[in-house]
């Protein structure tokens, strides 16, 4: 495993807050407001990832699609997948 920052020590304050050392912000271009999704992995490590992606995001450099359905349209398409056995 490499490491692109040296390892650092956080200390929890007593509101249970950690505070990520500069170098480490800007490593993973972490600004105030964004999202870390957290896991503790099976030996007991807590395992931080950012999340530098909001889900519209994601999206926003998707072409344009230029059709509109009806809930009913929607609903017909569901079930045809469904009975096709797609769903």
């Amino acid at each position: 495993m490499t490491y692109h920052t040296p390892m650092f020590t956080l200390t929890m304050s007593t509101k249970g807050q950690f505070t990520l050392p500069r170098a480490v912000r800007e490593a993973l271009k972490l600004r105030p407001g964004c999202k870390v999704e957290g896991t503790v992995d099976d030996k007991g490590r807590l395992i931080l990832v950012p999340a530098l992606y909001e889900p519209e995001q994601l999206l926003e450099d998707r072409p344009a699609v230029n059709r509109v359905l009806s809930v009913e349209e929607m609903n017909e398409v569901i079930h045809s997948a469904a009975d096709r056995g797609r769903l």
